[in-house]
């Protein structure tokens, strides 16, 4: 009886198809190996529990939380009427002058400021406070942002603090997850062709 060719081909593509999951398998491990990690901003409220408020050392609190990355945010909570966040340049900063604002929030109770640039940000309260201490100067540096924070302190518990961390992480593992669908697809159709 002679042999049927067609079973002979459907034979040895079975076998190479078995032969190729490993394959696939490691060519997906390298797909996500290249992949970008998703960083993830960390959220600071700034003060911790004593917020954005009078006779809170800030300089201290920097230097508690530093470094900072481009891409995490600062959440001032405040009282309503009596504060405000109003973003400076460096000698609005050092003369606690409001005249030239980058921007100013003084609306609800809290203000969650992210850190788009690697950069210098400063920031003063312009009802008077600023003279006694309330002030904040924040150095974002270039790199991911942290994914983890170091203590439970630096992130914030608040909803609107996690909120943005969320919406910030979000395109990054939209892309990721769109990059390993793109993997997964080609080596389904691979193993198709097999």
């Amino acid at each position: 009886m002679a042999a049927n060719p067609d079973r002979e081909v459907c034979h040895r593509a079975g076998r190479g198809g078995k032969m190729l999951l490993p394959v696939m398998a490691v060519l997906a491990a390298a797909v996500l190996a290249s992949l970008p990690s998703a960083a993830v901003a960390t959220n600071y409220t700034v003060g911790d529990e004593k917020g954005w408020n009078p006779k809170v050392d800030y300089t201290s609190w920097v230097k508690k939380h530093r470094p900072f990355y481009k891409g995490d945010w600062l959440l001032f909570e405040y009282q309503n009427g009596r504060s405000d966040v109003v973003q400076v340049d460096e000698v609005g900063y050092d003369n606690c002058d409001k005249e030239s604002a980058i921007s100013s929030h003084s609306k609800g109770t809290s203000y969650a400021f992210q850190l788009k640039e690697a950069k210098d940000y400063f920031f003063i309260c312009s009802y008077g406070y600023c003279y006694s201490g309330m002030k904040l100067a924040v150095t974002a540096k270039k790199g991911p942002a942290s994914s983890s924070p170091d203590s439970g302190s630096s992130s914030s518990s608040s909803p609107a603090a996690k909120s943005s961390s969320k919406s910030a992480a979000a395109p990054i593992a939209a892309r990721n997850a769109a990059a390993l669908a793109a993997a997964v697809g080609a080596a389904a159709m691979l193993l198709r062709l097999l």
